[in-house]
């Protein structure tokens, strides 16, 4: 089956998925936009990174000038979704924390922790699949790769960033929010946070390997996590935004939506250009080449934002589908690239129609498994089909 066929067969499992038991919301309806929501988009948006992934695999192997053509396209929006991880995090962080003042205490084992064990159960697993395959590629770990491997300082698979970045801000946050008494205080220091993350990202550059590498090699490191205080700052003005947004609805709407038609077209020419790797050619001012870069795809994930939270204003999900799928996101995201490599003999032997279902079931079978560990580590009934979001 070609990769045309597998692309829009594709395009028709995540429609109908996002649609599945969608409703249109009453005019007056308070909020549209919270927690249950954020999981349920989540859990779209990991199924996309799966997508996303397989054909970050294919390039990998070499197979990005095959008749990959318009299956290519989900290379282009991965960090779409990513920028929505950050958002809703920061977004749902400000939300509790101002509806319940004492919320950073216990916060460790409540959020961090939830991040701090799968990332350790996933981390563990490539340690060990790197490990029994000779560290892919025919290459060795050091003596101090295997040690900061083992402690999560040096990563064995990119794709473990998220869960990484994540938790140093939710570090970041406790600290903060723990001492400051208004939303507006801690929201600032939190920017100033996170723009020194982007600081440190701009000046580490890129790993020499490209599955393994230490902390902040990389640009998405640091492309997508400014809709962290984004997120921050829809929670603090929420009402008013809200409101802006039911008055002009229609304006907000289609201007949006004609913008990131725009801005999705000057992406695909940054990436194309490869304007993050600029210095490998020899260019100049490398530095201004990451700025543009940088400050292009921010304005399209903010654009990209107010056309998911204006389009959430009128339609409301309910769908298990989704919740399932919202629960075990950050497990689906850390593991994919595991399902992606060990499973390409599928592809090589039956091609993309065996190869990518082989890779969306095992991985979302492997995820669930790595929920339920997690949550029998930390001591959690909430299950995999229960309702329930934590």
């Amino acid at each position: 089956m070609s990769f045309t066929i597998i692309f829009y067969i594709s395009l028709a499992l995540l429609g109908a998925i996002l649609i599945l038991n969608t409703k249109k919301r009453t005019s007056t309806e308070e909020p549209f936009f919270d927690r249950i929501v954020s999981k349920e988009i989540q859990g779209f948006l990991a199924l996309f990174i799966i997508f996303h992934q397989t054909v970050v695999t294919l390039i990998h192997f070499g197979l990005e000038d095959t008749d990959m053509k318009e299956f290519f396209l989900f290379f282009f929006y991965g960090i779409l979704a990513v920028s929505f991880f950050f958002f809703s995090s920061g977004f749902g962080l400000v939300k509790r924390w101002m509806t319940d003042k004492d919320y950073t205490k216990g916060f460790m084992k409540r959020r961090i922790f939830t991040v701090l064990v799968p990332f350790f159960i996933c981390n563990y697993i490539y340690l060990t699949d790197a490990l029994l395959h000779n560290i892919r590629y025919g290459s060795h770990f050091t003596f101090v790769e295997v040690i900061c491997a083992f402690f999560g300082l040096f990563l064995v698979n990119n794709q473990m960033w998220f869960a990484v970045e994540i938790m140093i801000l939710y570090v970041a946050f406790r600290i903060v929010f723990g001492h400051v008494k208004k939303a507006r205080t801690g929201i600032l220091i939190m920017t100033g946070v996170v723009l020194v993350l982007i600081a440190i990202g701009l000046s580490a550059g890129h790993s020499d390997s490209p599955l393994m590498s230490y902390w902040f090699k990389g640009e998405w490191w640091y492309n997508t996590i400014l809709m962290f205080p984004l997120g921050m700052l829809y929670a603090y003005k929420e009402e008013r935004i809200n409101a802006i947004i039911r008055k002009a609805y229609t304006a907000i709407l289609l201007s949006s939506f004609a913008l990131v038609i725009l801005l999705d077209y000057v992406h695909r020419g940054l990436i194309e250009d490869q304007v993050y790797y600029s210095e490998i050619y020899g260019a100049k001012y490398p530095l201004l080449d990451k700025l543009q870069g940088l400050s292009t795809e921010t304005v399209y994930e903010i654009v990209f934002l107010i056309l998911v939270v204006t389009l959430l204003s009128r339609f409301k999900l309910d769908n298990p589908v989704l919740k399932f799928l919202g629960k075990i996101s950050l497990e689906t995201i850390m593991l994919n690239y595991l399902m992606n490599e060990r499973l390409f003999f599928l592809y090589n032997r039956y091609g993309i129609a065996v190869y990518l279902p082989a890779v969306i079931v095992s991985t979302i079978a492997a995820a669930s498994v790595v929920y339920l560990l997690k949550n029998l580590v930390l001591e959690r009934r909430s299950g995999l089909f229960d309702g329930e979001v934590r």
